[in-house]
């Protein structure tokens, strides 16, 4: 059915805890840029515990604990000749065949956000996997198909935090003051998973001058990952 039915797992060289603080460096970016570029909402998103990143011709998902450690990721890549194999459901399980039984399940589930087709003959585009076991970051593709088939997307947000906010500060065109807001949110929310942070009036205002017309964007999306606006700090 499949190129991965005589594959053994590997593990990969993906740090759990650094790939959860580059998500939430890449969804603090989103959010400071959103208000001047609000056609982009849906490149990064979190929901619960999901952080989903899309690209042109690929999506990622991520699934972690309540404590940021990652449990499972799904990516397809639509360049991959791997689309040709998605034929049934099982290709998408396929991936993690040698998984434990709870994180196939939560596979299952997840896939849904990977269907493609006409209405009646939808099928979950899987192209590669990956799920935390024992401490370990393990894939029935090596590091190097891993990568090539939907891995690529995650490029920055596995790199070290200098590495990452340069690129992004580059690609963004971000100006001096979004940097040191993206970069203090970041460091506020890394502290605990759990924790809000606080987006200062002095910050939305800054914010705002890039596009008064779409914080409500911006809003939704620091919103999905415990960033509220100063006035609405809970109490």
């Amino acid at each position: 059915m499949s190129d991965l039915e005589n594959r053994e797992v590997s593990r990969l060289s993906v740090d759990s805890r650094g790939l959860w603080e580059g998500c939430i460096l890449a969804l603090c970016v989103h959010g400071v840029m959103l208000p001047e570029y609000p056609f982009t909402l849906y490149d990064h998103q979190w929901s619960g515990g999901i952080y989903v990143t899309e690209e042109s011709g690929g999506k990622a998902a991520l699934v972690f604990s309540e404590d940021g450690s990652l449990l499972l990721g799904m990516f397809c890549d639509l360049s991959s000749e791997r689309t040709g194999l998605v034929l049934t459901e099982q290709y998408a399980r396929s991936h993690y065949k040698e998984a434990p039984q709870e994180t196939q399940e939560m596979a299952q589930a997840l896939s849904v956000l990977f269907e493609q087709g006409k209405e009646g003959k939808r099928l979950p585009y899987v192209t590669t996997g990956l799920w935390q076991e024992n401490g370990l970051i393990c894939s029935r593709d090596d590091e190097a198909d891993w990568y090539a088939h939907g891995g690529w997307m995650l490029e920055f947000q596995t790199k070290p935090f200098e590495e990452a906010i340069d690129h992004y500060a580059a690609v963004c065109s971000m100006d001096t003051r979004r940097i040191e807001i993206a970069e203090r949110l970041y460091r506020e929310r890394i502290k605990s998973a759990q924790e809000q942070v606080i987006l200062t009036k002095e910050e939305i205002s800054a914010l705002r001058e890039s596009g008064p017309y779409n914080m409500g964007l911006c809003r939704e999306v620091f919103e999905q990952f415990g960033v509220l606006f100063e006035k609405e700090k809970k109490k």
